[in-house]
């Protein structure tokens, strides 16, 4: 099989070498060099029963129309199923008909989340019956596994298994052995296995609503369970690798051990980037002005759907992801010149018609401390890890071609800390120092647009179009608001009747007008106080 780079085919066969029993593997390896199309022709020529776990519903649809699963099939009697969950199906039969058949296949595809049941509930997918369980997006099981860390039995489901009011060992045997979902069974085994390996940060008790509940406090360990039975485990990602360690991957999935031939692979030559970062904190309005300008397609990365609706405000032409709403609707919605705005999209982005060339950081993605009885204490992967792995993967969402150009905008000051520094690769040779200057100057640009409020609304006034006759421009971006009276002659209360919206081409023609115009009137003075004289 042929490969791209010589560091996917050294990908492909750090894949290939770690296909007999032994410790987990740690393969990282940068976005963009394709460890997808690497592991899939490593795992699935070699005729071993494999399984790969992935972090959405929606990759893993992505994954089975992928050019790379396709190529690594090609000419091969090869089975590959995407195992769904009961409620997806109307009869129970079509369920298990199903489940049989992901069971049988040589390839089955799973979510982080089925993995993390089939940790405690070892029938729910079965992945201890494979050979080889391959993580991909392994950086985010930690988020994953955070989603579930609370595993609760109704009072509902006590009842019905007989167990209302025992203990909670005894409670929990009993629905494990009679429930009928598997989930409600997985909740059960997750909260024997609670009881039976103590740690501080898992609590077991009953709510006030007569349900059954684990709460765990370092959720990532819920998986060691399953680590411990696979005879090979891999892990994959750009982001295993941090301050030069796997130790913040390691240590919060709890495992003891790796394989000694865990690495991370990064290109020589990937694209390049250009990164451009303020100086001084920005307000929204700062930051929407600054976005309008960036070259297109923009993705810009929220850390909340707050900020996401705040921007979309001062960006009425942007595709804006609604709360709850797919990743993959908010893309389409986004013309092929357009502007994203999407929260939690660090990863899992990658969408052949819109190659961004800008990825704006609006603020530094520091992850939010846990909290346990009123005090902070140090969470499974701490907030400054988060924001190099962020701003890692958000930087990548650009970079998905060898000759990808992309400028990455950090209009957070604190992203040019030397703890975050790391996150832009090496290779890219950035100059910090230059930055503070180039952000000065990016800075004065800003004062200079003035209000983007005012901007917006001039725009929403006269309508999205240059002013200048016969001008027909009329993208967003290229427009700007024009005062006819020079702001620089003092504070006064501006109206829609004080300017006007003109492309950026008229925009600095009329103010080549108005200097010539101010000349001239000197001039005037001048030869009128010299005949005077």
């Amino acid at each position: 099989m042929k490969f791209r780079s010589k560091e996917q085919t050294q990908y492909a066969k750090l894949i290939e070498g770690a296909l007999q029993p032994g410790p987990p593997l740690l393969a990282g390896a940068a976005a963009g060099l394709g460890k997808t199309h690497g592991y899939s022709v490593a795992l699935i020529q070699s005729g071993k029963r494999v399984a790969i776990a992935m972090s959405t519903r929606q990759l893993i649809d992505q994954y089975l129309e992928s050019d790379a699963l396709r190529a690594a099939v090609s000419g091969k009697d090869v089975v590959v199923v995407a195992l769904h969950s009961r409620r997806q199906f109307e009869r129970e039969s079509e369920y298990r008909e199903h489940r049989e058949q992901a069971m049988a296949a040589q390839v089955l595809v799973v979510t982080h989340a089925a993995a993390l049941i089939d940790s405690f509930s070892p029938g729910y997918a079965g992945l201890r019956s494979r050979d080889v369980v391959l993580f991909d997006e392994a950086d985010l099981l930690a988020d994953a596994a955070d989603l579930r860390s609370t595993f609760s039995i109704s009072g509902e489901v006590l009842k019905d298994c007989d167990a209302t009011g025992l203990g909670a060992d005894t409670a929990a045997k009993k629905v494990k052995e009679n429930a009928d979902d598997p989930e409600d069974r997985g909740a059960a085994s997750a909260i024997l296995y609670a009881l039976a390996n103590p740690a501080w940060y898992k609590v077991v008790g009953y709510e006030d609503d007569g349900s059954l509940t684990l709460k765990h406090r370092m959720p990532g360990r819920m998986l060691k369970p399953l680590v411990a039975d696979v005879p090979r485990c891999i892990f994959t990602s750009g982001t295993l690798l941090v301050t030069g360690k796997f130790d913040f991957f390691v240590k919060p999935i709890g495992l003891t051990a790796i394989a000694p031939e865990s690495r991370h692979i990064d290109p020589v030559h990937h694209g390049e980037v250009v990164v451009e970062l303020a100086s001084n904190e920005m307000q929204v309005e700062e930051m929407a002005a600054r976005i309008a300008l960036a070259a297109r397609p923009v993705l810009v990365l929220t850390t909340s759907h707050d900020m996401t609706t705040k921007l979309s405000a001062h960006l009425p032409d942007a595709a804006a992801r609604g709360k709850g709403e797919p990743l993959t609707a908010a893309v389409e919605r986004c013309a092929d010149d357009g502007i994203l705005i999407a929260a939690g999209a660090w990863s899992g982005l990658d969408s052949p018609r819109l190659r961004w060339k800008t990825v704006v950081i609006p603020k530094t993605p520091y992850g939010a401390p846990t909290v346990l009885d009123g005090q902070h204490i140090k969470h499974y992967i701490d907030s400054k890890v988060v924001a190099i792995r962020r701003t890692y993967q958000g930087l990548h969402r650009g970079l998905r071609t060898p000759d990808a150009l992309c400028t990455l905008l950090l209009l957070d000051p604190r992203s040019g800390r030397d703890e975050l520094r790391e996150a832009i690769p090496a290779r890219f040779r950035v100059d910090w120092a230059s930055f503070e200057e180039g952000a000065k100057e990016l800075k004065s640009h800003f004062d200079a647009e003035r209000n983007a409020s005012l901007r917006m609304a001039a725009i929403k006034h006269y309508g999205a179009h240059c002013m200048q006759p016969a001008c027909e421009v009329t993208a967003l971006h290229l427009l700007d608001v024009h005062h006819k009276r020079p702001i620089s002659e003092g504070v006064r209360r501006t109206t829609m009747d004080d300017v006007i919206v003109l492309c950026k081409n008229h925009h600095a023609d009329e103010h080549h007008r108005m200097h010539m115009a101010v000349l001239e009137e000197a001039d005037r003075i001048k030869s009128s106080t010299e005949s005077t004289v």
